[in-house]
């Protein structure tokens, strides 16, 4: 027997269905539940979700003092029941969640995923999905949405009526499951950078007619121009058909300058009269908040640091000209790395201004995977403990909530989604003891334990790294240029090191990022040789997790109920060590390549100088290129990584040995 006492507004009417659903999924196994009861929770905040459940004179009832925390009172009784406890008379459980916002991403591919990623993002404590991604193209734009009449071919018909299916049904699925939903735009729409094939860059020229196109000043070729009175119509008209079919999008999370973004370049367009760059977005900022709070009341407009927070000073006095319905998503280094735990004074900067503006402030961070590892190999990327890390930062930093920039597999059931769960309860919690409930529970006991030693390395090694995130992502697996450009005489590509140099930080005493082109190499260089021992100690400790688990399903696999299978515990750990070993092997030998171009600057770039002090160093790096070579030769992927690294070793071993014929 099952009876509610909920409120009747929609948002409850809407999840009771789910709760209902999930209750019986929880209760499935139980041979005679007593008398349930679903209600509401009094006396808690209403920014906070928060639930409890307790056995009391033979009535179990499940609380929530909102929709999403009537759910977690479901997801908490369905964990207890699975980890066997005794729900005896006078069982009790109970949470309040820390952060007002936690959004996350649903699947990216294929978009936009199924409503068992939603329930997914529900489990791990989401209150908003973010529905498009920056690299989505259409997708991140309202006219890949809706259709209008100032410029009708702006997005082909066909795409446009597949986007509003797929929004459509994500939504619903959102609503069910208690989520808000948000949208990422990358404006104004240009060409596209070297992604974009020709054909494609020569078709968007059609798309609009030359008199409200300008040019970008960058590789991203024309750009709509916002001076144009009739992009400015076109985008009140979009705005009002796009929060008419769609009024749950909440918030719009803007990014420019990236990825099919961009703004007109202000020394040669004739309408914009050397307006800058920055005072361009704050223009499509202000006129998004106006126009679009006429047709959605409440809308949030937020920007970010990306390339805009180079100038901290001028970020600062532009982010406080800014409308209150304005505010930021900020990672601490341009775009949030796995390893990143920096709480730096420009961060507490904007959040202060945030504070006096009245304007929200996220924390902007990766909590799954990120782009500062080493890509396609199907591996998992668990760092629990640095979950507890980062999130105690954004909570001592009074964040408004925290974004993850990226998504996953949800079928894969990451400890680190487990752990965004129960730091999102606490971020005060000892992350060990934390961290070692979620291992043994996920592997058992004999596996668990090495697995939280394997994560307790990974958490040094990550906060070696965390110091030095200067050329983020330029110096990160995926997008390192050092398998291509040797450390010999001629061959580092210092210039364009120098051109995307991350600006100094500072933290107290310390200074991130340092301004001296050499200090900045020495330093990431000596945070990979800092973090590569710990590296090893993770790898060691897998293999033993790995060695010692079963092949049992991992516990936490009811938070999943997709058509993909989940993980074994051996399956899980093994596909993580190989995830601790890629980046091992490939960061060790990053680290000695920016090492050697610090040494090569430090010598003033004499060969000969150079030789004789880097003769040693180069001798590690060649042995270190040939130990990646091997390893990513073994697995075949990515797919030309391992002759990259076998042809750097030959290259510096034939150098070494004075024939420089072939380098």
């Amino acid at each position: 027997m099952m009876a509610s006492t909920l409120p009747p507004q929609p948002a409850w009417r809407a999840v009771e269905p789910t709760a209902r659903d999930e209750l019986e999924l929880a209760l499935a196994d139980w041979k005679a539940p007593p008398p349930i009861v679903l209600g509401t929770l009094a006396a808690v905040p209403a920014d906070r979700d928060a639930f409890e459940v307790r056995l009391h004179d033979g009535t179990l009832s499940v609380l929530g003092n909102t929709p999403r925390g009537l759910l977690h009172a479901v997801f908490a009784l369905h964990e207890a029941l699975a980890a066997g406890d005794s729900l005896n008379e006078g069982f009790h459980c109970q949470g309040t969640f820390q952060f007002a916002e936690r959004i996350f991403h649903p699947r990216f591919s294929p978009w936009p995923g199924t409503r068992a990623d939603v329930r997914f993002l529900a489990h791990l404590g989401a209150t908003h999905c973010l529905v498009s991604h920056d690299w989505q193209g259409s997708r991140r734009s309202l006219q890949g949405y809706v259709t209008s009449p100032f410029f009708p071919s702006a997005v082909d018909a066909a795409e446009v009526a597949a986007n509003r299916t797929g929004l459509r049904r994500l939504l619903d699925d959102c609503a069910d499951y208690g989520l808000g939903a948000m949208l990422w735009l990358t404006e104004l729409p240009c060409q596209g950078g070297p992604w974009v094939s020709e054909s494609e860059r020569r078709r968007f020229l059609t798309r609009f007619p030359a008199e409200v196109l300008s040019d970008s000043g960058t590789y991203e070729g024309q750009v709509l121009c916002f001076s144009h009175p009739r992009v400015k119509e076109f985008y009140r008209d979009l705005l009002q058909r796009f929060f008419a079919d769609f009024p749950e999008i909440e918030t719009l999370f803007l990014f420019g300058l990236d990825s099919g973004g961009e703004f007109c370049n202000p020394e040669s367009c004739p309408r914009c009269g050397g307006l800058t760059r920055i005072a361009q977005r704050d223009r499509l900022v202000c006129f998004l908040v106006e126009e679009g709070r006429k047709v959605r009341p409440g809308l949030r407009v937020l920007t970010t640091g990306w390339k805009w927070d180079r100038d901290s000073d001028a970020f600062l006095h532009h982010q406080a000209a800014l409308p209150a319905a304005s505010g930021v998503y900020l990672a601490a280094q341009k775009d949030g790395w796995q390893c990143e735990r920096q709480a730096h004074d420009f961060l507490r900067e904007v959040r202060q201004v945030c504070r006096e503006r009245g304007q929200t402030f996220i924390g902007y961070d990766n909590l799954h995977w990120g782009d500062d590892t080493v890509h396609g190999l199907g591996d998992i990327q668990d760092f629990p403990l640095g979950i507890g890390a980062k999130l105690h930062r954004w909570h001592t930093l009074e964040a408004d909530g925290v974004f993850d920039h990226w998504g996953h597999a949800p079928e894969d059931i990451w400890c680190n989604s487990i752990a965004c769960r129960e730091f999102f309860l606490n971020p005060a919690a000892d992350a060990a003891a934390v961290c070692r409930r979620i291992a043994h529970r996920q592997f058992g006991a004999a596996a668990g334990e090495p697995a939280l030693a394997a994560w307790v390395a990974l958490e040094r090694a990550h906060a070696e790294l965390s110091v030095a995130c200067t050329w983020a992502p330029g110096q990160w697996p995926g997008w390192y240029e050092g398998r291509r450009h040797w450390p010999l005489p001629g061959k580092f590509a210092a210039d364009n090191l120098r051109a995307h140099q991350s600006p100094p930080r500072t933290e107290g005493d310390r200074v991130y990022n340092p301004a001296d082109f050499p200090a900045a190499l020495q330093a990431v260089a000596g945070a990979w040789q800092a973090a590569f021992p710990h590296y090893q100690e993770a790898v060691h400790q897998l293999s033993l997790a790995t060695a010692a688990a079963d092949d049992a399903p991992v516990f936490y696999r009811f938070w999943w109920n997709g058509a993909q299978q989940t993980p074994t515990r051996r399956e899980h750990l093994r596909r993580q060590l190989l995830h601790v070993e890629s980046m091992a092997l490939a960061g060790h030998e990053i680290g000695l390549h920016f090492g050697l171009h610090a040494l090569w600057e430090q010598t003033g770039r004499d060969p000969d100088t150079y030789r004789a002090k880097a003769s040693e160093l180069l001798r590690h790096a060649a042995a270190a290129s040939r130990a990646a070579a091997a390893h990513f030769h073994s697995l075949g992927r990515p797919k030309d990584w391992g002759q990259l690294y076998a042809d750097k070793a030959i290259a510096i071993e034939q150098w070494l040995a004075g024939n420089t014929a072939d380098t």
